[in-house]
């Protein structure tokens, strides 16, 4: 009898089964990230269909006193906030009611060329907030792995709490210039002056339960979902359990959004709500976003920008221009090119031109990961882009190429400045 071993099947190379556990250990590692942009889809719905939006209108109107400039700045601001912890696609996802409603009550008062200012207001503060925090864009875990690979000094004392040291001052900073670009410059004419009165539903501001109940649900994700990635960044050792917790509250939070019931009233969300809402022009950008970028990959656009960039930082200037002009580059690379793609490529390019000016690398690999989340030219330069421009139809192109132009020269001035000062004395 033969008994010499049946050799394993094998799929591309590899045995079978190690081919299928490596594949189950991939999907359960993305599970969260799939988890959290399936409920961000969930939560934007339902913000929608309660119109729980309003809740968030009517306190930013009260507190602005009807004044577009500082309804502009909250919108920005809650924006930034959120995003420092949550994709900014999802960020963007839930705040479009917001910005459509605001835009209603706009036009219903005369003013018609608000669609713009409000639409850039959530695309700024979305990029904003991707560089506060560690977890805030996957530039950034992008950056820790080059700086062990590059074996760059000083790359131990990156915590997760030093790094605040030296963000939210650049996040106050931004949050100030994103608003004097789309809250005074990119205000329509006679805007300014206008003072925005509430659109009340059923002759009264406050919410009622059901605006209440979908207030409570979306602060309750949001939270989750911030205090998922705060442990994570914190106590590494509990990633391995984070598919399941992230799991059961998933679970749990359907739920309470398809089935949970309070005094016999009917649940938030019905399926139907699910399916009439697609955000179907967002999507449409969403695919020419991924066609730009395919088509610049396969043409080898980003290598060819890295080899002239690299020339570029080569020839002598001083430290300062040399940060200056790394960050501008990586902030318009990243309008035509995906933004992991350029930072994965400057980061060896900014690693040698340290070296050739006799340079510290680490400020300015730093600098190149807070840079690349700073795209707020293009409706193509990143999802939450995308998804802005494509569902608020009115808003207009040309203004914001121009502004964002603008912000984007005014951004490299602040963050060259800022973390060529900050970064030595935090890290030196």
């Amino acid at each position: 009898m033969d008994m010499r071993r049946v050799p394993d099947r094998e799929l591309f190379g590899v045995p079978v089964e190690s081919a299928f556990s490596a594949i189950a250990a991939s999907a359960l590692q993305r599970l969260p990230l799939v988890l959290l942009f399936c409920g961000g889809y969930l939560v934007y719905r339902l913000m929608v269909v309660t119109r729980a939006t309003d809740a968030f209108v009517f306190w930013a109107l009260r507190r602005s006193r009807g004044n577009p400039r500082l309804l502009i700045l909250y919108i920005i601001g809650a924006a930034a906030a959120l995003s420092a912890f949550i994709p900014n696609a999802i960020t963007v996802l839930t705040l479009l009611p917001v910005l459509c409603s605001l835009d209603t009550d706009f036009r219903d008062q005369g003013v018609g060329d608000m669609t713009t200012p409000l639409m850039i207001s959530a695309i700024y503060g979305a990029g904003i907030g991707g560089m506060a925090t560690m977890i805030g864009t996957p530039a950034n875990a992008v950056l820790l792995v080059a700086l062990d690979v590059l074996n760059v000094p000083g790359r131990e004392s990156i915590t997760f709490f030093n790094w605040f040291l030296w963000s939210l001052p650049l996040v106050v900073l931004m949050v100030v210039a994103a608003w004097f670009t789309a809250g005074v410059l990119g205000l329509p004419s006679g805007a300014g002056r206008l003072r925005l009165t509430m659109r009340c539903v059923r002759h009264s501001c406050d919410p009622d339960a059901r605006q209440k109940r979908g207030v409570g649900l979306f602060l309750l994700f949001m939270g989750f979902w911030m205090l998922e990635a705060l442990a994570r960044a914190v106590f590494p050792e509990i990633v391995a359990w984070s598919p399941l917790a992230c799991g059961l509250f998933s679970l749990v939070f359907l739920w309470l959004l398809f089935l949970w019931r309070v005094r016999g009233e009917k649940p938030l969300l019905a399926p139907r709500d699910v399916v009439s809402g697609v955000p179907g022009r967002g999507l449409l950008f969403l695919g020419l976003l991924v066609l730009v970028f395919t088509g610049a990959h396969l043409l080898g656009l980003d290598e060819l920008a890295a080899e002239y960039a690299r020339q570029g930082l080569s020839l002598p200037m001083p430290g300062w221009l040399v940060m200056f002009l790394s960050v501008l580059c990586v902030i318009f690379l990243t309008e035509i090119l995906s933004n992991t793609v350029v930072v994965a490529g400057f980061f060896m390019v900014v690693h040698v031109a340290a070296q050739a000016h006799a340079l510290d690398p680490l400020p300015l690999m730093i600098a190149v990961s807070v840079a690349s989340t700073c795209a707020f030219m293009t409706p193509v330069a990143t999802p939450s882009n995308a998804l802005a421009f494509g569902e608020m139809p009115g808003a207009r192109l040309r203004a914001m190429l121009v502004l964002g132009a603008f912000l984007n020269v005014a951004g490299a001035v602040i963050m060259s400045a800022w973390l060529g000062f900050i970064l030595p004395l935090v890290y030196g």
